[in-house]
């Protein structure tokens, strides 16, 4: 049993399924289209299951989930937008036809960071809602890519257009562009060719998880008579939520629930969880996660909203908690040692 005014906590994970690792992959296409010119930089297409770069020569499906990466290392790179930026779409063109946004063949919107950056767009080809994707579907030469829009989506922003060059075959099915990482210079008088060898970094797995405190115990100790009542304070003890499913970044909701305090010698005597009040901290401050108004001693509702994470963010990746603990007796309340417990569920949004 616990001594007197403290908490018992129990920290309880409810986790998402983590993504099946794995290339929106299929059999090799007969060619790869020609290197893209134009583009504003590179653009790599991804897997949208996990993350990974789509090797060289794949042919893809219609609806395979393709998503587009700025370079081959660093998962959470965005590709850069501009200060006249105002919003963003994805589309397929005509090749040369990048930068007219009336000439696209298909588009649709997609979304920026608070930054005006953008991260990891939808490139499936099957996602192209506006414009004729039965021509798309017939087959042709296009590019593939997003631009950044100003003007209130007419006309292509100082952020320029990314893409790719694309061979899509009548039926829907298509190959890609790799863009070349090193250009080998020609040697004087004669030439030479390199292969190169490159290691592409796994993003790792994409799981959300709830380390539990270092203890399950938190003790509301250093009692006083403040305003006639017994209060007393302490800390929860620092906690962790881990989100690295950046790929998809669904968001998560993280809640608080505290049973009624029960007296150790006498389970007749009870205290309201109302008592008692939770005040959440993060340790450092996160652009992608939210953390809770506290909850009054006295006034305290329960279960209650601890910290979240919305889904129009990117994954918030690992994120340390922690909280202030006050509890206020009522008036009248029998003297000793109190006991409840505090849950923290963690769910996927």
């Amino acid at each position: 049993m616990i001594r007197t005014t403290s908490i018992r906590v129990a920290a309880v994970g409810i986790l998402a399924a983590a993504l099946v690792a794995g290339s929106a992959t299929a059999a090799l296409a007969a060619t790869e289209p020609v290197a893209t010119v134009g583009s504003k930089g590179a653009l790599y297409a991804a897997s949208g299951a996990d993350g990974s770069i789509i090797p060289k020569a794949t042919q893809l499906g219609f609806e395979d989930p393709v998503i587009a990466r700025p370079d081959t290392v660093d998962l959470n790179a965005t590709f850069p937008g501009s200060a006249d930026t105002t919003m963003a779409k994805t589309f397929v063109a005509p090749r040369g036809q990048e930068n007219d946004p009336s000439k696209w063949v298909a588009w649709t919107d997609t979304y920026l960071d608070d930054n005006a950056n953008m991260y990891l767009p939808v490139l499936s080809l099957g996602n192209q809602t506006s414009g004729n994707l039965s021509t798309v579907k017939a087959g042709g030469d296009f590019s593939l890519g997003f631009a950044f829009m100003k003007n209130n989506g007419l006309t292509v922003s100082d952020g320029g257009a990314y893409f790719t060059f694309i061979n899509v075959d009548n039926g829907g099915t298509w190959t890609f562009a790799t863009p070349s990482d090193v250009v080998v210079p020609p040697v004087e008088g004669g030439e030479f060719d390199v292969e190169l060898n490159a290691d592409v970094v796994d993003g790792g797995p994409q799981v959300l998880t709830l380390s539990n405190p270092a203890s399950t115990s938190a003790t509301i100790g250093n009692a006083a008579m403040v305003d006639g009542k017994s209060t007393s304070t302490g800390t929860l003890g620092a906690f962790t939520v881990t989100d690295t499913r950046y790929s998809t970044h669904p968001g998560w909701t993280l809640t608080s629930m505290v049973t009624e305090f029960t007296k150790n010698d006498d389970a007749t005597k009870k205290i309201g969880a109302q008592q008692l009040g939770l005040a959440p901290k993060i340790a450092a401050a996160n652009p992608n996660v939210v953390v809770s108004d506290p909850q009054v001693a006295g006034t305290g509702v329960y279960p209650s909203v601890f910290a979240q994470a919305n889904p129009d963010k990117p994954a918030a990746g690992a994120v340390s908690f922690d909280a202030d603990l006050k509890f206020v007796a009522p008036v009248g309340s029998a003297v000793g040692t109190y006991t409840s417990k505090l849950t923290l569920t963690l769910v996927s949004k």
